[in-house]
C-alpha cells in the first residue's frame, strides 16, 4: 500500500466522499503532541510501503465497511494523543503505465533520472551517456553523437524513445543526429544482457531507451504542473530553453513540451587538426581558375562550423481513470535540428570546398493503450504504435574558391510505422514473472545523392524493409536462485527498388537465445545483498539495407561506401556467442558492481577500407572477431543522514576488439577509462567534483590509410546545485557547472573525426530550474 501522510482534519472532508478504508492499528507510543498534518506529497510511481518495525505484539489489521456516520473524533485532531492511526485512501494497485522490461532484467539496468539526469543532460544522447560505465560516444560534432556500448556502435546499439525506435538514420552514418532532446527526458535506461534482445537483433550491443514527457503516465498531484529549465554555457556561447506543462481535469491530462537550443562554434584548447594528421593527409585545395594549390589553414581556439541549433515541441493527451484498469494516451511531436560538420579532408584537392551541415526534421505520432490487473495470471498489457516522417538534408556552403556556391549534396527520407505489444504475466504464486511480446515495423528509405555539380546529376536509392518478431523473457525465483530465459525470432524482408523497373531483395529470419542464472543472498556475511550472475547468449543479427546495398559517396566520411552484397556474394547473418559474469555486493555504506564479458563473432560486419580497393572507398565486410572487456563501479557512502550525504564513486571500463581473420585490431575502440566522483548533499546544496582519465588508444589498425592513435587525456568536472525554494507546490534551484576544467585536448578514439574535431575545451554553465 502506498504510504500516506495524515490527511486534513475530517471536519473538512465531506462524509459522502468516504470510500472503503483500511484501518491499521499500530502499537501505542509515549504520548506526545500531534502537530498539524502536512500536505500530501505528489503521487509517484507506486511502490510497496516500507514495513513498520515489528512490535512485541503484532497489531491487528482490519478492513472496515463504509462508515457514512464516521465521527470526526476518528481522525486526526490537533492536540489529541492518539493510540491508533486511521488511513483513508483508495486501495492502490500496480500500474501498467509504468510496467517495464527493466523490472524483469536479471542484469541491473543503468538508469539516469532526476538530479543526476539534469546534471548529465547535454545536447546529444551520446554525450549525455558518455560517462556511464561501459558507455562512450562516437562524437562526430556537437550536433551528432550516438552511444557506444562495450565498443559496439551503429546497427548494434538500439536507440529508442518510449519503447520504440527513434525512427531516424543515425545508425547508418555517424554524422546523423538523434531527434531527441535529453533535457526534456524523464529518464534514460541503458539495457545490456538478455533483456536487450527483446528490442531486436540490432540490440546485441545494448539498447538505450529515452522515456520522454510527451505523455503523462500518472495523474499529476495538481490541476496544473510543469517545469522550466534555462541554461547558458560558455564553451559554445549557447542557450538552452526547455519546459513542459500538464493540465489535469478528472482522468484526462493534456501535456505539452517545448525546447530551443542555440549554440555557436565550440572553444577548443589547441588546434583543430592533430600534427600527425596534418603531416599524413596534408589538407589542401586547388583553384581550377588559377591552377594554384594551397594548404587549408588549421584553426585553433575555436572549431569552425561546429554550431548546433535545434527546436522541438509536442502535445499529448492521456486518459488515466482511477476506477478502471484501462488507460490510453496519444501524442504528436516535432523535432528540427541544424548543425555543422567540422572540416575533413577527403584526399581530393579538386573537390568542392566548403562547410558541410545537416538540416533534419521529424514529425511523429504515438498511440499508447494499456490495462493493468490486480489479480490473475495476466498482470498488464501494453500496446504502442508510432508513425514517423523523417527528412534529412546534407548541404555544403562553398568557401574560398567555391564561395557563393551552395549545394544540396544528399537528401534522405525515412517513413516508418512501428508497433509493439507486451503482455506481462506471473505464475506459480510469486515465483514466475515474464513478458511475451510481438514487435514489427515497416520503413521506406529513400536517398537522392549528387554525382556531378555542373551539370547537376543525381542518383537515387530506395529501400523498403519489413520486420516482424516475437519474443519472450521469463524469470523464475526459487529461493536464493533466479533463473532467466529469453528468446526472439524475427523475419525480415528487404526490397531494393533503386533501379527503375527492377526490384531485388531477399527475405531471411534470425533467432537469438539467452540464459542467465543468479545466486542471491540477503543479510549474509555482513552484506545486505550479495549476488553472482552468469549469462550466456547466442545471437543472430539481420544485416540492414545499408550494409547490403550501399553504393554512394558519403561526404561526412570522405569515402565512397560499397555494400557487402554489391560484389555478388551476399552477407550472411551476423552470428555471435557471448558469456558474461557479474558480481553485485551491497553493504550499509558501500556497493560494488563488477562485470566481465566476452563476445565471439563468427562474422562481424563492419565498414573498412580494403588494401586491394581503389582509394577513397570503404566496404562493408565480414570477419571473425572477438570483443573482451569489463566494467566496474564502487559506491562508498561516507555520510548518510537526512539531508546530509557524502558519497565517493569509483568507475572504470575497458574493451578490446580483435579481427581474428586479418589478425589486426577492430577500428575505433574506446580506451581504458578510470574515474572517480565525490558527491555531497548538505541541506539546500548538492554538488560534486569528478575526475575521468582516458588512457591512450594505440591498438589501432595499420596498413593502408591507417587509423591514427589517440593520446591520453584527463577531464575534471565540477557542479553545484543550490535549492533556492522548495515547498509542496513549487521548487526553484540554480545549477552551476564547470566542464573540462583542465582544458584538456580530448579526442574520442571511437569517432570518425577524432583527428580533426576535438571535444570542447574548458567551459562554464549556469542554469535555473523551476518546477510547479
Amino acid at each position: 500500500m502506498v504510504p500516506f501522510v495524515p490527511p486534513p482534519p475530517p471536519a473538512e472532508i465531506p462524509l459522502t466522499t468516504l470510500k472503503p478504508v483500511e484501518i491499521i492499528e499500530t502499537p501505542k507510543e509515549p504520548e506526545k503532541p500531534v502537530s498539524a498534518p502536512k500536505p500530501a506529497p505528489k503521487p509517484q510511481t507506486r511502490k510497496p510501503a516500507p514495513k513498520p518495525k515489528e512490535p512485541e505484539t503484532p497489531p491487528a489489521v482490519e478492513v472496515s465497511p463504509p462508515v457514512p456516520d464516521l465521527a470526526p473524533s476518528a481522525g486526526f485532531i490537533e492536540g489529541e494523543n492518539l493510540g491508533e492511526v486511521v488511513i483513508i485512501a483508495d486501495k492502490p494497485r500496480a500500474s501498467a503505465r509504468t510496467a517495464s522490461v527493466s523490472d524483469l532484467a536479471i542484469q541491473p539496468v543503468e538508469t539516469l533520472r532526476g538530479p543526476e539526469l539534469q546534471r548529465r543532460a547535454q545536447g546529444t544522447l551520446g554525450e549525455t551517456l558518455a560517462f556511464v560505465p561501459g558507455v562512450s560516444s562516437n562524437y562526430f560534432s556537437p550536433g551528432a553523437s550516438r552511444p557506444v556500448i562495450r565498443g559496439f556502435d551503429g546497427f548494434r546499439v538500439r536507440t529508442m524513445r518510449d519503447g520504440l525506435s527513434t525512427m531516424d538514420l543515425s545508425d547508418t552514418s555517424p554524422d546523423h543526429g538523434i531527434p531527441v532532446e535529453p533535457v526534456l527526458a524523464d529518464e534514460i535506461e541503458v539495457h545490456r544482457g538478455p533483456a536487450a534482445l527483446l528490442y531486436g537483433s540490432g540490440a546485441i550491443g545494448g539498447a538505450v531507451d529515452v522515456h520522454t514527457r510527451t505523455i503523462a503516465r500518472e495523474l499529476p498531484a495538481h490541476a496544473i504542473t510543469g517545469a522550466l529549465d534555462s541554461r547558458y554555457e560558455t564553451a559554445s556561447q549557447g542557450w538552452t530553453e526547455a519546459g513542459w506543462l500538464a493540465l489535469t481535469e478528472g482522468p484526462f491530462v493534456l501535456q505539452f513540451t517545448g525546447s530551443l537550443r542555440e549554440s555557436e562554434d565550440i572553444h577548443i584548447p589547441k588546434s583543430a587538426r592533430t600534427p600527425i594528421y596534418d603531416a599524413l593527409e596534408n589538407p589542401r585545395t586547388r583553384n581550377p581558375a588559377t591552377g594554384i594549390t594551397s594548404a587549408v589553414p588549421n584553426p585553433s581556439g575555436r572549431l569552425p562550423n561546429s554550431f548546433h541549433q535545434s527546436e522541438s515541441y509536442s502535445a499529448g493527451l492521456s486518459w488515466l481513470p482511477r476506477d478502471t484498469p484501462l488507460w490510453a494516451a496519444f501524442s504528436f511531436s516535432s523535432y528540427e535540428s541544424r548543425y555543422g560538420l567540422p572540416y575533413f579532408f577527403d584526399g581530393d584537392v579538386n573537390d568542392f570546398f566548403g562547410d558541410g551541415l545537416i538540416d533534419l526534421m521529424q514529425e511523429r505520432y504515438d498511440l499508447h493503450l494499456g490495462a493493468d490487473f490486480e489479480q490473475g495470471f495476466i498482470k498488464a498489457v501494453q500496446f504502442h504504435l508510432a508513425s514517423s516522417q523523417y527528412a534529412h538534408d546534407e548541404q555544403v556552403l562553398g568557401r574560398q574558391k567555391d564561395l557563393g556556391r551552395d549545394i544540396s549534396e544528399t537528401f534522405l527520407t525515412k517513413d516508418m510505422v512501428e508497433g509493439r505489444l507486451n503482455v506481462y504475466h506471473g505464475g506459480f504464486g510469486d515465483h514466475l514473472d515474464g513478458v511475451i511480446g510481438l514487435h514489427g515495423y515497416r520503413e521506406d528509405f529513400t536517398a537522392s545523392r549528387l554525382l556531378t555539380i555542373s551539370p547537376q546529376r543525381r542518383v537515387g536509392s530506395q529501400f523498403q524493409t519489413s520486420n516482424l518478431g516475437v519474443y519472450a523473457l521469463e524469470k523464475l525465483t526459487l529461493g536464493p536462485w533466479l533463473l532467466q530465459l529469453g528468446g526472439r525470432w524475427e523475419e525480415q524482408t528487404i526490397l531494393n527498388e533503386s533501379v527503375p523497373g527492377s526490384i531485388t531483395g531477399l527475405s531471411e529470419s534470425a533467432h537469438s537465445l539467452s540464459a542467465a542464472i543468479t545466486w542471491e543472498k540477503k543479510d549474509w556475511l555482513g552484506m545486505q545483498r550479495f549476488a553472482l550472475t552468469a549469462i550466456a547468449a547466442q545471437n543472430q543479427r539481420l544485416p540492414t539495407s545499408t550494409e547490403r546495398y550501399a553504393f554512394w559517396n558519403n561526404a561526412a566520411l570522405g569515402r565512397f561506401i560499397i555494400g557487402g552484397d554489391m560484389d555478388g556474394t551476399p552477407l550472411r547473418l551476423e552470428q555471435s556467442t557471448s558469456i558474461e559474469a557479474v558480481l553485485d555486493a551491497e553493504w550499509e555504506r558501500a556497493a560494488v558492481h563488477l562485470s566481465a564479458f566476452h563476445y565471439d563473432y563468427e562474422n562481424f560486419i563492419f565498414l573498412q577500407e580494403l588494401r586491394r580497393n581503389i582509394p577513397r572507398t570503404a566496404n562493408y565486410i565480414e570477419r571473425a572477431a572477438t570483443f573482451t572487456g569489463w566494467e566496474a563501479q564502487i559506491d562508498l557512502h561516507l555520510l548518510k543522514r537526512e539531508h546530509q550525504r557524502v558519497t565517493v564513486k569509483l568507475l572504470g571500463d575497458y574493451v578490446r576488439g580483435w579481427n581474428e581473420t586479418d589478425r589486426e585490431f577492430i577500428p575505433r575502440m574506446p580506451p581504458l577509462r578510470l574515474g572517480a566522483r565525490v558527491e555531497a548533499e548538505l541541506g539546500r546544496f548538492h554538488g560534486g567534483i569528478e575526475l575521468r582519465h582516458a588512457f591512450d588508444q594505440n591498438r589501432v589498425r595499420t596498413g593502408l590509410r591507417p587509423e591514427l592513435a589517440t593520446e591520453a587525456y584527463t577531464l575534471l568536472n565540477a557542479d553545484l546545485t543550490c535549492q533556492l525554494h522548495k515547498s509542496e507546490r513549487y521548487e526553484v534551484s540554480l545549477t552551476f557547472q564547470g566542464t573540462n576544467l583542465l582544458d584538456a585536448d580530448a579526442r574520442q578514439s571511437t569517432s570518425f573525426r577524432k583527428d580533426v574535431a576535438p571535444m570542447p575545451g574548458r567551459g562554464f554553465s549556469v542554469g535555473m530550474q523551476v518546477r510547479f
